[in-house]
């Protein structure tokens, strides 16, 4: 495969409503918290198909009488019929994660990373995964898988996209802080590329990337000047501090 960094820097939920660009307007689709259907999550990550979409993991709302937990399913909402299903639950060995990549590639649904709860009782609650699966719609099975190559460290947060049988991931926090989500932990302006064949990490090629390190992005797969690659949008410094800047990684091909 080969990449092309085409990085330019601009200056500058709820999944419950869809747009119609058409008409321009929002059409009520769904609502959480009730029977049949999802809980109320934060964190959580989206994907879809031509059929559904998907939503993986995140942390429940809590409240004052309620400790917030982590999820490690897969909720799929059917577009035409307008109704939510869970899908197999991958079992006591898969980490409960937020903040995780989550992709549709070639039929098959994966999650990568993410901040995770120990499956040891007693364990760590809060630390990166470097935990990849992936669910066959097909088979009804979920698979772990062992990657090789340039693997990235164990993260989160980070923007990701799909292009052919690739998943392109930038970035992320690699390291949570003391603080929780209200500090920015260590991240870093790092790109991936996994082989979802032959599950061989490669590392992006340096030059154009965002000069600081950043995650918590608003990201997309895309098409720009006809290549097609990662969209990035926004995000959080070292800092703390939130930048506007918009980055596109291209893709000569797939």
């Amino acid at each position: 495969m080969s990449l092309e960094a085409v990085m330019r820097s601009a200056p500058s939920t709820t999944f419950t409503r869809t747009i119609y660009t058409v008409q321009k307007e929002w059409t009520f689709l769904t609502k959480l918290d009730e029977e049949g259907g999802p809980e109320a999550r934060t964190f959580h990550s989206m994907t879809s198909d031509e059929n559904h979409v998907y939503v993986f993991g995140g942390v429940s709302k809590g409240g004052l009488q309620t400790t917030p937990k982590r999820f490690r399913t897969i909720e799929a909402y059917n577009i035409a019929d307008g109704e939510w299903v869970q899908l197999p639950d991958p079992g006591e060995n898969f980490e409960k994660r937020g903040g995780a990549g989550f992709a549709v590639v070639q039929g098959k649904i994966w999650v990568v990373y993410g901040f995770a709860t120990s499956i040891i009782p007693g364990g760590k609650n809060d630390y990166e995964s470097n935990a990849i699966q992936y669910f066959d719609p097909a088979s009804g099975k979920w698979t772990q898988v062992k990657t090789t190559g340039a693997k990235p460290s164990a993260r989160s947060v980070f923007a990701h996209a799909v292009v052919g049988k690739y998943i392109i991931i930038f970035g992320g926090e690699v390291w949570p802080d003391l603080k929780g989500h209200l500090a920015p932990g260590t991240l870093s302006n790092e790109g991936y590329v996994l082989d979802t064949e032959t599950l061989v990490w490669d590392k992006l090629a340096e030059g154009g990337e965002p000069a600081m390190p950043l995650g918590w992005t608003a990201y997309t797969s895309a098409t720009v000047y006809g290549k097609k690659g990662l969209l990035m949008h926004g995000g959080k410094l070292p800092t703390n501090e939130r930048t506007a800047d918009l980055y596109f990684y291209a893709v000569n091909s797939a």
